[in-house]
């Protein structure tokens, strides 16, 4: 059963990063949220200038992010696989994307506190956590699918697991 759950956990992480992944804000008051693909990819935000013109700023995409989303497309291909070997992958991917996720939630507080000196805070959303959990989840799932078929293995091979 594990295994063919697998695709819709890594399908749901791969949905998670269109939505809202970190909320920006200052003071208490929230005024820009990136989802996760505007994380991978970058984006242009509109900032008002002075005198009413508003200036269009580049935010370069963040490596972390692009590795973690490629790991959660690769986690979702190697799922449909029912060997051994790709559940062994599967699940190393699942944990490696939300390890990934973990260091690129550190790599940006450590920037905005940096570039900011604490003027401005990053809440982590829905989209972030979502995509965090289900990582963690695709691993555990893999693990609990090869140790329950490993068990199935050496009492299909020796008849019974108790010795005699």
């Amino acid at each position: 059963m594990g295994r063919k759950i697998s695709p819709a956990i890594f399908g749901l992480a791969l949905i998670c990063f269109f939505l809202p992944f970190v909320n920006i804000s200052c003071g208490g008051q929230k005024f820009m949220s990136f989802t996760g693909v505007q994380l991978v990819t970058g984006t242009t935000i509109n900032e008002p200038g002075m005198f009413g013109q508003k200036q269009n700023n580049k935010v370069q995409g963040e490596f972390l992010a692009l590795l973690a989303v490629v790991a959660v497309v690769v986690g979702l291909i190697l799922s449909f696989l029912k060997d051994r070997t790709s559940a062994i992958l599967t699940a190393i991917i699942g944990g490696a994307g939300a390890v990934l996720l973990l260091l690129l939630k550190s790599k940006m507080d450590n920037d905005v506190f940096r570039e900011a000196e604490g003027m401005i805070q990053l809440e982590y959303t829905i989209g972030f956590w979502g995509a965090f959990l289900l990582n963690i989840t695709a691993a555990v799932l893999n693990v609990f699918h090869l140790s329950q078929s490993k068990e199935e293995t050496k009492v299909d091979s020796g008849g019974s697991s108790i010795s005699d």
